[in-house]
């Protein structure tokens, strides 16, 4: 098998070249903590997260209170939200395959209704 075949095979994040470097350059736009920011991240998105929060010293504690103040754009939320996106990987990667999934419903996923 050639380089290219077996790189179909990869997770989608490899295939692109995309590396979690996106989600820092976030945390240098804003002058911020890395916490703060993930707390003000947390709080933006739409499924309700509540956080728990790890402190052990009161300064950590104050780090991450600063992340009430804060406001993320929208660019700094779609990245952050590109950057924590979790690839299935296999074995969905398989199912997802046309050939795949005309073999597994018998040529009827075109039918289903899902």
């Amino acid at each position: 098998m050639t380089n290219e075949g077996v790189k179909a095979f990869y997770p989608e994040r490899e295939q692109r070249g995309v590396d979690d470097i996106g989600c820092k350059v976030g945390f240098q736009q804003t002058g911020r903590s890395m916490a703060q920011v993930a707390l003000a991240w947390l709080r933006h998105r739409t499924v309700p997260v509540i956080p728990i929060i790890g402190a052990r010293k009161v300064s950590q504690l104050q780090d991450n209170l600063a992340s009430l103040d804060m406001e993320l754009s929208a660019e700094q939320l779609k990245s952050l939200d590109g950057a924590s996106r979790i690839e299935p990987g296999f074995p969905q990667s398989i199912y997802d395959r046309e050939m795949v999934r005309a073999i597994r419903y018998g040529g009827t996923w075109d039918r289903l209704l899902l």
